[in-house]
């Protein structure tokens, strides 16, 4: 198996590292695999404090620190939902660990009571738009299978066009299949950790090739973070093996006992597993540590830079509830641009999504600041490495093995964006295909050896979300058969009597106000803003996942198949500097660097490609209104046709201006000192927002626009049923 190989490779000494110098020097202990046991290993009669230790010391034996973590007495909730509970949660045992109930909700800080109203009506809103869109669709099958029996022919133009729109639907859908099972309000307490009997952890700190600077203002924020010093460890897992980051950290271990650095070695020919091999030496490594491995792990990403409250919020679930494996904290970032054009805040998938696949019990690792049980790793047989996707894969693979995740809706770390389109694209390129890679091992979420232990919502959870990636393929050829379907001529709504184009177009109407209706109480508890920047976003990401999912997933290699590159989100340093004013590459440099690699070019003819479909049936519903004399012929060729709610087409264009618009207009963001307040005692830079305040950009208010006059519209068009 792999897990052995790798802790063989670690026996063997097969990685760098920089620690403090006695840590040679201290016997290597391997964990326990008893899972009742805590992963602190001592001698039986060692001391409260391990001997020449300069990280962990050790709390009672290592059933105790188990127990600690799972013999928890949990007392009602207040039903105040401020303020703090008078009850405590204080596991028995040595050395009690205690924390405190602040508030009913986690997010109370962030998330508004008539948000809350909103989220507990949307499944309700949801099931409507279910019901509008089958009545809408049927009918219209029902139409075009009249219009068959009565002119004997099959009108070829409107099948297209209804299997056509089923596609471009099916992914919207199947998300909001997976909004439908999580019914009710979620209810995670805010909690804190007191005192210094706090449980051990090894934070794996992963880096691979960042600037060096950053890294070390990240190092520094985490070494000064409200938890007791000997009470967890830093680890440094350095993958890209950089001397300059080596020598720069050492000042930094020898100020904080508890920050170890290591690197591991690649052997050529053998697969390395991209990060979720690094954050497999981490946990190797942290098993010759003085006092053994730590009862918990946690994650942190070289730019994340954690709140000093991180440990003290995440542990105490972990510690009342026996079967939770892991809990995520969501990723907020500092440096992206105020009117965000590539939707990279993700604040429809941290304020809404995760927090309800955590009610229903499916949460994601968020990939850092990520809290979670050692043993169950262990168990595991390691850190999962099938995937590129390894944060996904890991809370699935613990749902399959009977346990719990979780999502906590608090800031408690603040990172970066990719700062060029070039490193945006290659990143959500690659979560794509990690999506596909975790659906392949988890057998879709069907029965099978990782998913016998998974509820229903998990495995819809798998499955919904591979689908919607691998729909990236079908509905990117589908973007290019609506013009296409414009350019040929054929009406795309038929009708055998007046009153079936009426029906068509009453039950049209009702469908387009359900999906605003819904848009709305899906985005207003997430950012308003953010929520068509999103959808968007998913527009213009089509033909990048499409290809992607296509060449480094389905292809073979003598196909064009090719392997996906992984590059850490920091990482990409190229010559655009597009977001900083005064560093920024000139438009000549822009145009040839973005158009190469970003393909620009493609949405220039896409957008010319629909503009003139739509011209020529304008041009046509002109002829058609010339020839007869009938101003009315031409409006209904038009309303059949290219001004057919929602008029996708229209909503397409206003998406694919997205990264041509970037091209000419890059977004601009403060430099990395002006968004940072700076703590004279520890020198460790804490951003100054740990959430951008998104303001309104041109294209996103031109689709706010154009949804607004498409409901007017749709109103007029349902009034105008009746007038005739």
């Amino acid at each position: 198996m792999e897990s052995d190989q790798r802790r063989d490779l670690a026996n063997k000494g097969k990685s760098t590292s920089t620690s403090h110098e006695n840590v040679s020097s201290l016997p290597s202990q391997g964990p326990s695999t008893d899972p009742t046991l805590a992963h602190i290993s001592s001698p039986p009669d060692a001391e409260k404090t391990a001997p020449d230790h300069p990280g962990l010391t050790v709390a009672g034996s290592s059933r105790d620190n188990q127990e600690h973590a799972r013999n928890v007495t949990v007392p009602s909730s207040s039903d105040s939902n401020t303020g703090s509970s008078s009850d405590e949660i204080t596991p028995a045992g040595k050395g009690k660990v205690s924390f405190k109930e602040l508030a009913k909700y986690d997010d109370i800080d962030l998330v508004k009571p008539w948000h809350r109203k909103l989220i507990l009506i949307h499944p309700v809103v949801i099931a409507w738009v279910f019901v509008t869109y089958a009545a809408y669709y049927g009918y219209r099958i029902w139409c075009n299978y009249q219009y068959r029996l009565r002119y004997g022919g099959m009108e070829e133009a409107s099948w297209i066009f209804i299997c056509v729109e089923g596609v471009i639907l099916v992914p919207y859908m199947a998300w909001m299949t997976v909004l439908l099972l999580s019914i009710g309000d979620r209810q995670r307490p805010k909690l804190r950790l007191r005192g210094d009997a706090v449980p051990t952890v090894d934070v794996l700190f992963t880096t691979c090739g960042e600037v060096v600077p950053m890294i070390l203002n990240t190092i520094r924020g985490a070494c000064n973070i409200d938890y007791p010093r000997d009470r967890y460890r830093i680890i440094i897992c350095d993958d890209a093996a950089d001397p300059a980051l080596e020598e720069a950290v050492r000042p930094l271990i020898e100020e904080f006992p508890q920050l170890f650095y290591q690197a591991r070695v690649k052997i050529e020919g053998v697969p390395h597993h991209y990060k979720a091999g690094n954050l497999q030496s981490g946990i190797d490594y942290a098993v010759h540590l003085p006092g053994g491995p730590a009862e918990y792990l946690a994650t942190l990403d070289a730019d994340m830079i954690p709140d000093p409250e991180w440990l003290r919020a995440l542990l105490p679930h972990l510690l009342r509830d026996p079967q939770l494996a892991l809990i995520s904290p969501p990723q907020t970032f500092w440096n992206v641009p105020a009117d965000d054009p590539l939707c990279q805040s993700i604040c429809e998938f941290i304020h809404y999504l995760e927090l309800r696949k955590d009610h229903m019990g499916a949460a994601w690792c968020t990939g850092s600041g990520v809290v979670f049980k050692r043993f169950v790793v262990d168990n595991m047989g390691g850190w999962p490495t099938p995937s590129m996707a390894e944060d996904q894969l890991l809370s699935f693979m613990m749902n399959g093995e009977g346990y719990k995740t979780a999502y906590l809706h608090e800031f408690m770390q603040v990172g970066m964006v990719p700062e060029s389109i070039i490193s945006h694209l290659k990143q959500r390129t690659r979560w794509a295909v990690g999506t596909l890679e975790t659906a392949a091992e988890l057998n879709w979420g069907f029965p099978g050896k990782f998913t016998k232990h998974m509820t229903f919502p998990q495995r819809w959870c798998i499955f919904t979300f591979a689908l919607n990636t691998i729909m990236t393929i079908p509905v990117f050829i589908a973007y290019f058969i609506i013009p296409a379907l414009l350019y040929w001529g054929r009406d795309l709504m038929v009708y055998v009597t007046p009153d079936q184009l009426r029906w068509q177009i009453r039950l049209c109407a009702i469908w387009v106000w359900s999906l605003r209706i819904n848009e709305l109480v899906l985005t207003l508890p997430s950012g308003y803003i953010q929520g068509q920047r999103s959808a968007m976003a998913w527009q213009f990401m089509i033909p990048y996942l499409a290809v992607s999912v296509l060449r480094c997933y389905i292809l073979p290699k003598w196909l064009g198949g090719k392997e996906i590159a992984f590059l850490a989100s920091g990482a990409i340093r190229d010559r655009l500097k597009e977001r900083y004013a005064n560093q920024r590459a000139g438009l000549k440099t822009r145009l040839n660097l973005m158009g190469i690699h970003c393909r620009i070019w493609f949405f220039v003819l896409f957008v010319m490609y629909c503009c003139g479909a739509a011209g020529l049936d304008w041009w046509r519903a002109w002829k058609i209104g010339r020839d007869s004399h009938d101003v009315e012929q031409a409006l209904r060729h038009l309303l059949v046709n290219s001004m057919l709610p929602p008029m996708w087409w229209l909503f397409l264009v206003v998406a694919y201006l997205v990264p041509i618009v970037y091209v000419f207009f890059p977004p601009t963001v403060p430099e990395r000192d002006d968004m940072m307040n700076f703590d004279p005692k520890t020198g460790a830079g804490q951003p100054k927002h740990k959430e951008i305040k998104q303001v309104w950009g041109i294209l996103d208010g031109l689709r706010e626009v154009l949804w607004v006059l498409t409901v007017v519209y749709c109103l007029i068009l349902f009034i105008g049923t009746f007038l005739r």
